[in-house]
């Protein structure tokens, strides 16, 4: 039996990670998910073993992880962020990124030096695309920061899922949060974004605007409009693939890369 933790595993990402181990491993492996709600009794995060409830900053969630198979990890998926989003990249404030930073990051770092975990996970997107950068705020940083993580040398293998735009808790914060700034156009700052919603209700704008999202993923990158089954994919790419960075997803289009995106190359 090989363990199994997925922080995130309710999520977009988490569920294709369950999805993914179940295929390629079957019942030999032993998966810990956790979800950052509180306990309902009865709930079991689907495909995973043992069903974690919590916030992973708290530190009986993190003891709880320890007395899970003492510890010791094969892989380690970190699918779960949080942080300010519908604002340029280049406008989010020190005190905005290190709130992002606080579950979007830095807990990647400390599972890492608390844990034996062979291969750790984590996602990015990108981030660096035109439409991207005019709305991904802090987030934007955050994610940046698991990009440079991956190449950085570390107790276990660093790796990194880099997908395309697929529907999240995040792309439906970033729309919420323009249609109501939309309202009043002349308050969308960067030219692109407020050609999407001049003269248009908030729900045209919305659609305009991901559709220039998908235009410009696959200008860029080939393909676009990733699905779950494409995530799921990328993850079965992951376990095929030897020693691994960075697996890009956009779309069907899957391939392997090893350098970083960095928004000092963009802004």
């Amino acid at each position: 039996m090989s363990n199994y933790l997925v922080i995130g595993g309710t999520g977009v990402m988490g569920t294709a990670a369950i999805k993914a181990i179940r295929e390629k491993f079957g019942s030999t492996a032993n998966i810990l998910a956790n979800w950052y709600g509180k306990e309902e009794p009865g709930f079991n995060i689907e495909g995973a073993d043992q069903t974690l409830f919590g916030d992973i900053n708290d530190p009986q969630v993190l003891d709880k992880i320890k007395a899970f198979g003492d510890g010791q990890f094969d892989t380690l998926f970190y699918a779960t962020a949080l942080g300010e989003v519908g604002v340029p990249i280049a406008e989010a404030t020190p005190e905005s990124i290190t709130q992002s930073n606080k579950l979007s990051f830095d807990p990647i770092v400390k599972l890492e030096a608390e844990l034996n975990v062979k291969t750790i996970v984590a996602y990015s997107t990108f981030y660096v695309i035109r439409h991207q950068l005019s709305t991904y705020g802090a987030m934007g940083h955050s994610k940046e920061a698991i990009e440079k993580w991956t190449v950085e040398k570390g107790k276990a293998q660093h790796v990194c899922i880099r997908a395309g735009l697929f529907e999240s808790k995040s792309s439906r914060g970033i729309k919420l949060l323009l249609r109501k700034t939309a309202k009043n156009p002349e308050n969308l700052r960067d030219p692109l974004l407020r050609s999407y919603f001049e003269g248009k209700s908030s729900k045209e704008g919305i659609q305009k605007f991901e559709e220039g999202i998908f235009s410009e993923e696959k200008e860029a990158y080939g393909d676009c409009r990733t699905t779950a089954e494409d995530l799921y994919q990328s993850h079965l790419k992951l376990f095929e693939s030897k020693e691994p960075l960075f697996v890009n997803v956009c779309g069907k289009r899957i391939w392997l890369s090893d350098t970083p995106l960095l928004l000092k190359d963009y802004l």
